[in-house]
């Protein structure tokens, strides 16, 4: 596995009314070959906003039809793995994170290190922070 994807690069990849749609689609298709993934934690993100209505409004999803709609991305001739840690957080990481909303981010770089790939992102405080271990979009 070369990239594990973040929360919005993966949600804005399998939702056509995301701001981010086209870029993060062609992105996620060009690199499929080399593999790729998500963590558990983007799987289920991906779910929570797929069902969310502010979010997806008159095309919320049941969680089935959520469901299917990641396990559909996730299948194909590339198909992207499914990624979780039995470790508990680093601190040497998560201790690095300056706000709450950092905590997520670098935890997903924790999984990317564990998992010796790249943590495919759009988070401009991610990437800054962790430049030997993100990738931008």
């Amino acid at each position: 596995m070369k990239h594990l994807v973040d929360s919005d690069v993966f949600f804005s990849a399998i939702h056509a009314g995301h701001v981010s749609h086209r870029r993060s689609r062609d992105w996620l298709d060009r690199v499929k070959p080399d593999g790729w993934g998500v963590a558990v934690e983007t799987y289920l993100s991906a779910m929570r906003l797929l069902m969310n209505t502010s979010v997806m409004g008159k095309n919320t999803h049941t969680a089935p039809a959520a469901m299917d709609a990641i396990e559909r991305e996730l299948a194909g001739t590339h198909p992207g793995r499914v990624v979780f840690s039995i470790e508990k957080p680093d601190r040497a990481i998560l201790g690095l994170a300056s706000g709450h909303k950092q905590v997520m981010d670098f935890w997903l770089v924790q999984l990317a290190k564990q998992a010796g790939c790249s943590l495919a992102t759009n988070d401009a405080g991610t990437l800054a922070n962790w430049p030997g271990v993100t990738v931008g979009i």
